[in-house]
């Protein structure tokens, strides 16, 4: 029992750090500030599909935490209340997708393909939109002012925070559907 706890550690740890990696990479990818097309939610994705929601969320927290530590969140932390919500509360989201995980199990124990990619892209699905939720939100909040003059705050995070929302779930929905092959792997325990 104990083995099992210290390998759910080692795993949340070493997927959350190479959630910080992906990111670092793929910050060329980015279209600006706000819109992207990267795959870095990906490591927390296996992780909430492999361990489920707490793992998952706590891995979503230390990528939060290393973002601050390594600066990437400077220049996007207007407050603490803020700060608090995107880089730590929302990162944590992403780990709602291991919701799916007892049906997944199942899909992939009976190998059939279709039900579990479906499960995936479901889990995905939950967890960028809990993910960017909180960022819609903090949006509206924190970042309305910046609207253009005459655009409703709630347009704004729409269309800033949407635009990310749908390339990333793209993004990540596409590797893990090129990696479903070999996925079996990665969810054994």
């Amino acid at each position: 029992m104990q083995k099992t706890k210290i390998n759910v550690i080692a795993e949340t740890s070493l997927l959350a750090g190479l959630a910080m990696i992906l990111d670092l990479l793929t910050q060329p990818m980015s279209l600006g500030p706000w819109i992207s097309f990267s795959f870095k939610m990906v490591p927390i994705f296996i992780l909430a599909f492999r361990r489920g929601i707490k793992p998952a969320m706590l891995a979503g927290l230390i990528w939060g935490i290393l973002q601050v530590a390594f600066g990437e969140a400077a220049g996007n932390w207007l407050n603490l209340t803020q700060g608090f919500l995107e880089y730590f509360v929302a990162f944590s989201f992403v780990g709602i997708g291991g919701l799916v995980k007892p049906w997944l199990d199942k899909a992939m124990t009976k190998k059939e393909t279709f039900k579990g990619l479906s499960l995936i892209i479901l889990g995905i699905f939950l967890g960028t939109i809990s993910r960017y939720f909180i960022h819609f939100i903090a949006g509206i909040i924190f970042w309305g002012s910046y609207a253009p003059k005459g655009q409703s705050a709630l347009l704004y995070s729409s269309i800033i925070n949407g635009s990310s929302w749908l390339g990333e779930t793209l993004a990540c929905s596409i590797a893990l559907w090129l990696l479903y092959p070999f996925i079996n792997i990665f969810l054994k325990k």
